[in-house]
Parts: C-alpha cells; sequence; structure tokens
C-alpha cells in the first residue's frame, strides 16, 4: 500500500471516553526515570514471579492484587507477553463468502472481448521507481453490480472486517478500501505508510494456479508476495553478525497471496509488493482488496454495556497512566483483551489481540528490549486484570486500545 491510497488518517488525543462515537486512545509520553515508592514496589514484585516461574517472557498477574499487598490473591491469570512485538500475521479463510467476490469479479473480467462497463473501472497508477498497479475503489465497483445479492455479499464483507478490528484490535473504523490488480510488470517498491492508521490489511482474492496449464507451471504468474523488512533487521549494525550470510530472506518477510488470506500488519516497517512476473490478463493477476484499520476505541461485547465499561476504566486508567508515566517510552500500538465472568464481573482471562510496542529509545541488547517491553505491558496487564466490572446477565468481552507515541 501506499500514502496516495490512504481515504482518511488516524487522529490521536489523550482523552479516553467510552462512547460509540468518539475514538478512544490513549498516548503515551516521553516518560521520566521511574521513581521510587509503591509503584515501584509493584513492578519489582511482578518481575519477581515472573522469573520465579522460569518463564522470562510471561507475566503473572493477579486480579486481586493492592498497593500494599494487604489483600489477599482471590483470582490470578498468566498473560503471555511477547519477546518481541509482533508487526504482522495472516488471518486464513477469513470470510465465508469470499468465492462470491471471485466470481462477480470473473464475470465482469474473464471475457477480454465484451465491454461490458465494470471492465473500464480501472485507474493505471503508475508513480515512477515506486508504484505501478491497477485499483478502483473497491466500494463503489462492488455495490453498482446488477444484483442486490451481489451488493449484499460485499457490504457483509466490509461487516465481517469491521468486526473482526473492532473485537479483536479495538480499531473502529478503516479507510476506503482500494481493490488492487497487479499484472505483468506491476509492483511496488518499498514505502511506509505512517499517518494513515496504526494497522494496515491486504485481502486477498487472488487465485494463482492454473490447471489447464499443460506446461506444468500450475500457476498464472511468479512474485505479487507482500514484501515487509523483518524487525530485527531495522537498525542493522545493531544486530549485525560478520559471521552470518545475509540474503534476502533474512531481511525481508514475503508474504504469499493465498486466496481468502487477510494479512495484517504495522505500516512503519517498510513493505511492498513484490513485481508480478507473468500473466497480463486481469482476471489471472494479483486480486487484492487494501486499506488500513483506524480510530482506536473501546470495545465491548456481551452482558456489559460501554457505560458499564467506562465506569470502571476510567477510574483505573488514570492510575494506569500515572505508573506508566515512570516507565520507558515506547512506541507503537497493542490491543488488550478481557473476558469478564458475568456473575462476579473479575477479569477471568487477558491476551493480546495485537502488539506492535517497542522502546522509543534504540536499544542494542535484544534482552534489554524484552525486558523493557515486559516491564511495561506486564504493568498494563496486571493493573487492568485488578478492574470488577458490573454483574451482567452473560460473560463479555472487553477490548481496549493502547497508543504508544
Amino acid at each position: 500500500m501506499s500514502p496516495a491510497q490512504s481515504g482518511s488518517a488516524m487522529v490521536t488525543t489523550k482523552s479516553m471516553t467510552t462512547t460509540t462515537t468518539t475514538t478512544t486512545t490513549m498516548v503515551m509520553m516521553m516518560m521520566s526515570p521511574p521513581r521510587r515508592g509503591r509503584g515501584q514496589r509493584r513492578r519489582r514484585r511482578r518481575r519477581r514471579l515472573l522469573h520465579d516461574k522460569n518463564t522470562k517472557n510471561t507475566a503473572v498477574v493477579n486480579a486481586a492484587e493492592n498497593v500494599n499487598d494487604e489483600t489477599p490473591t482471590t483470582t490470578s491469570g498468566v498473560v503471555e507477553v511477547n519477546e518481541t512485538a509482533i508487526h504482522y500475521f495472516t488471518e486464513d479463510a477469513f470470510y465465508d463468502r469470499a468465492e462470491e467476490l471471485y466470481s462477480f469479479f470473473q464475470n465482469n473480467h474473464s471475457d477480454a472481448k465484451r465491454t461490458n462497463s465494470e471492465r473500464f473501472c480501472w485507474d493505471y497508477w503508475h508513480v515512477e521507481n515506486q508504484y505501478t498497479q491497477l485499483r478502483t475503489p473497491a466500494r463503489e465497483y462492488f455495490l453498482q453490480q446488477k444484483t442486490e445479492e451481489e451488493c449484499c455479499c460485499y457490504e457483509k464483507f466490509e461487516e465481517a472486517l469491521l468486526k473482526y478490528a473492532r473485537e479483536n484490535l479495538a480499531l473502529s473504523n478503516f479507510t476506503p478500501i482500494w481493490m488492487s490488480c497487479y499484472v505483468d510488470g506491476m509492483g511496488q517498491e518499498l514505502h511506509a505508510d505512517v499517518p494513515h492508521g496504526p494497522l494496515a490489511f491486504v485481502f486477498s482474492l487472488t487465485k494463482n494456479f492454473d490447471l489447464d496449464d499443460d506446461r506444468g507451471r500450475g500457476i498464472y504468474f511468479r512474485g505479487g508476495e507482500t514484501t515487509i523488512l523483518r524487525p530485527e533487521r531495522a537498525n542493522y549494525w545493531q544486530r549485525f553478525d560478520p559471521t552470518e550470510i545475509v540474503e534476502r530472506t533474512q531481511l525481508f518477510e514475503e508474504i504469499e497471496p493465498k486466496f481468502n488470506r487477510l494479512t495484517i500488519f504495522d505500516p512503519r516497517l517498510p513493505h511492498g509488493v513484490r513485481e508480478v512476473k507473468g500473466t497480463k490478463d486481469v482476471s489471472k493477476g494479483r486480486l487484492v482488496l487494501n486499506g488500513w484499520f483506524n480510530e482506536p476505541a473501546i470495545s465491548c461485547q456481551g452482558g456489559l454495556t460501554l457505560e458499564d465499561v467506562g465506569k470502571v476504566l476510567d477510574a483505573k486508567l488514570d492510575a494506569l497512566y500515572e505508573e506508566l508515566e515512570n516507565l520507558p517510552a515506547m512506541t507503537g500500538f497493542a490491543a488488550l483483551r478481557m473476558e469478564i465472568d458475568a456473575d462476579t464481573g473479575n477479569v477471568e482471562s487477558i491476551s493480546w489481540g495485537c502488539d506492535t510496542v517497542a522502546p522509543a529509545v534504540s536499544l542494542h541488547d535484544p534482552d534489554e528490549i524484552t525486558e523493557t517491553r515486559d516491564a511495561v505491558l506486564a504493568t498494563i496487564a496486571g493493573m487492568m486484570s485488578e478492574c470488577v466490572f458490573p454483574s451482567s446477565k452473560t460473560r463479555s468481552s472487553i477490548c481496549v486500545p493502547f497508543v504508544f507515541g
């Protein structure tokens, strides 16, 4: 993806609310050195629990822990803190009606001799030495289809995408989606999309296999992978190993555009699309829907309402802000998922829906990076696990965004 493809940009604020119309964002400013006091004791205790269990990358948090450790713990859980940030991941078989979207496109474009209006949708977008592709606004393309069923199929895709983003990523919106096609000679050189949203996505409608190819190749094209710079290579000399032979696969992650695969990644990392070599037929090229998730916001599903959640989180987040001010400055985005018991309102479990968090100051030692992340993410998980929500008829799931930087 590229800067020129964005339809909107994320706006971050220092306030945190739980209304459905206001962006819910947490912004971490540059931190001062840790101070001594009860907050320091809390962090040290968590670190001791961490190392006593011999699980370096697991933060053990207590749901009923208080500051002075005078109240016995009644509920406990284990939260995994990734050793490193997860800057890209995939969800295969994402949309159950992907075949219908693919068929709609094929019906419009597979016969090159037809002159139906849908074939004239493309903008040939070329920026010298940077981008070459065919593109069109996806919503306009699919919603001009001839039947209500075809329109409904695309709208359901956007609903599925938004549901996933809210429940797993604590992101409540996305930019207008592009449909992009790449045929022979097309691709994107490396670039970064910082302003458009904390996470980018690519949904593939590509079927790159030719069952009728009597030459045995079995594919329409080579290339077309989403190429992402491996984050450990971003500070190349800090991790330089003179004994290592470095080749492309050590420098870049390359994600195949597998049909019905949703790829989500951190757009701050240099990324691109490897040049497609092969077919010149748009019905057989690399076909994707792409955009950016934005507008961080608390989401809640189940028995609790956003108002219930907001009352509890407002007080807890004030204390968490104060605690985080004494920890190292970080950059990136994380979404914390909490499962809430219906009867007690206690936090049953905590997990990270996404995590691109890294120290804002460049660190040379990988262990120091891990320990810094542990200190910040374990503090968030520990304090959030102490929340007690009102009882409700059914269990609830809450996803809370944290924007650092």
